[in-house]
């Protein structure tokens, strides 16, 4: 399970339709090396929360997965407009 925030800019209202876009980007962009089995996405304060399941036989595995799989979405769609931490 990877945990990531997507930041919003200050002035920027996040709309629950951000949330769905974002779980459906992630689906859109995974590939089968990503190892991708679930996607929640939601408003949370200051941005989206967004977890990632990725199987994976050990967490810096799974974070090697994630990472990817962010890389390949970042600028794509809605994420444009949000900065990626660690949740």
């Amino acid at each position: 399970m990877i945990h990531l925030h997507l930041d919003s800019a200050p002035e920027t209202s996040v709309q629950p339709s951000d949330a769905h876009a974002v779980h459906d980007l992630m689906w859109a962009h995974a590939a089968p090396r990503h190892h991708l089995e679930h996607v929640r996405a939601r408003v949370v304060p200051g941005g989206i929360g967004l977890v990632l399941f990725i199987g994976a036989s050990a967490a810096d595995e799974a974070d090697s997965r994630a990472e990817d799989l962010m890389d390949g979405v970042r600028d794509s769609g809605v994420l444009a407009q949000y900065r990626i931490s660690a949740g």
